[in-house]
């Protein structure tokens, strides 16, 4: 859209004051260096030039009510609802920018207590609002929000059902008898029973703390056991999907459009420290500049799971794509390492992204997944489990073997590792050289190509190549001895 089809709307930028026609070209390149594309840039620009040219005040003066009015005059002289969207868009775009330059944060949206508490009795209401505070103060600040959705959509969810079927009217009214009538409903309604041992483990927290407090409550809600449920096998990504995504990744990240090069290159860094440094996807969004020390490939995560600091090492291909990013990154509102149209990352990006690539290349991947894959390819590649656990986060192991699974292969190469020195041990006549079955070779050859070797495999190749290097000196001798035979 390369001229307004109302020119009569339009004060010609020769006549704008120097301040507004200076903000006009700043804001121009703003949009483009977050990579958006030449039609788009100009529909904004044509928004914002109808902006300036209907208000004509200064653009520091501009409020919202004045960009309402801007709105009106494109809906009267606009009939096309394309046309309309994209001025709308770029008037969004100009407040943002207005709001930056004035250092005016971003609103952030409010918890709708409202639609959680419908229905409840009142002390059944305050209850949960104390609880969820509480709760708050273990939170860090840009998790706040949604894990405050997250627990009372969680807690909630048997108390509104209880309510209108049990018409109970205070705390001590949620007894074993409400729960298991809630249980039956919600089963035959098919829901998983882990949904449900996830709600029963909300609504015992919520019970307890209340009890801490002296507040009653009904004592034998406690004592009601979960469901018995087998252990998930870990969800980590097979090595051969990882390099379909990451060639997905990289075609983005040479691509000629710059909006698209743009996202793959910070798509290849984010996806990098997932998988080979294990990050979280809330620790990714979370990330700041001065939370990097390429130099000497590490980075800090402040306040983690459980507001936790850490140190998180960084691999040579991990420093690289970050470096590659930096200089993309353009003008943002803050230090966030991350963002996307001059805003961090939201919530959901990272997965939409995965699963864009996924598509394209016919692998079905979530960002967490990654975090299993890093832990499996870590102790397939020989690294001890507890230096596993410390570089995870895991305050227990469990948690860290429950992440992670050795290749069958790994176990293979493993047993007959041990075999053979079993097998020595237990041999009459000594021999200088290990017996090397084929099932052994084929196991050890595997491990060899993935380079998932640890230590003792490393230590049985050791003695593998001397005993072959034995075999080979005595063959050389072997050698030399026929030809002075023959000689």
């Amino acid at each position: 859209m390369s001229s307004p089809i109302h020119p009569e709307l339009y004060t010609p930028i020769r006549f704008w004051s120097s301040a507004n026609s200076g903000a006009y070209s700043v804001f121009q390149e703003w949009p483009k260096a977050a990579g958006y594309s030449h039609s788009t840039l100009s529909s904004y620009s044509c928004a914002v030039r109808l902006a300036i040219s209907q208000l004509n005040k200064p653009y520091w003066q501009i409020s919202d009510a004045d960009l309402d009015h801007v709105r009106a005059i494109i809906a009267r002289n606009y009939s096309s609802k394309a046309t309309q969207q994209l001025y709308y868009k770029g008037l969004l775009k100009w407040a943002e920018w207005l709001d930056a330059r004035q250092g005016k944060p971003k609103p952030e949206r409010q918890t709708n207590w409202a639609y959680f508490l419908a229905g409840l009795p009142d002390e059944v209401s305050q209850a949960v609002r104390d609880y969820v505070r509480h709760a708050q103060r273990n939170w860090g600040a840009e998790q706040k929000r949604d894990r405050t959705d997250n627990r009372l959509c969680t807690l909630t969810q048997c108390l509104r059902w209880a309510v209108k079927h049990w018409a109970i009217a205070k705390v001590t009214d949620l007894t074993p008898e409400v729960w298991f009538a809630y249980v039956d409903a919600r089963l035959e309604d098919g829901i998983n029973p882990k949904t449900l041992n996830r709600e029963l483990h909300a609504l015992q927290g919520w019970l307890r703390v209340m009890k801490e407090q002296d507040i009653p409550i009904c004592d034998r809600m406690l004592k009601v056991k979960w469901f018995k449920s087998g252990r998930d096998l870990p969800k980590d990504v097979p090595l051969a999907q990882l390099k379909r995504v990451a060639a997905e990744i990289e075609q983005d990240a040479v691509h000629p459009w710059q909006g698209v090069r743009r996202c793959g290159v910070m798509d290849r860094a984010w996806w990098r420290l997932m998988l080979m440094s294990g990050l979280r996807v809330g620790e990714v969004r979370r990330l700041r500049q001065a939370d990097l020390d390429l130099p000497n490939q590490r980075l800090r995560i402040v306040q983690s799971k459980g507001l936790k600091d850490q140190i998180v090492f960084l691999s040579t291909e991990t420093v690289s794509a970050i470096e590659a990013y930096l200089p993309l990154r353009g003008p943002v509102l803050d230090d966030h390492l991350f963002v996307y149209r001059h805003r961090p990352l939201t919530p959901t990006y990272c997965a939409e992204r995965l699963r864009t690539y996924g598509k394209r290349c016919g692998v079905q991947i979530r960002p967490h997944k990654l975090r299993h894959s890093c832990a499996t390819l870590l102790l397939n590649a020989g690294a001890p489990e507890l230096t596993v656990q410390a570089l995870l986060g895991h305050k227990n192991i469990d948690t860290t073997l429950g992440y992670a699974r050795l290749y069958d292969r790994t176990v293979a190469a493993d047993y007959y590792r041990a075999m053979t020195g079993i097998e020595h041990n237990l041999q009459t006549t000594p021999t200088t050289a290990p017996t090397l079955p084929p099932a052994q070779m084929v196991a050890l050859v595997d491990a060899l190509s993935d380079g998932t070797l640890n230590d003792q495999q490393r230590e049985f190749v050791h003695i593998l190549r001397s005993s072959l290097e034995q075999l080979a000196e005595q063959g050389d001798r072997a050698t030399v001895a026929a030809d002075g035979l023959l000689s």
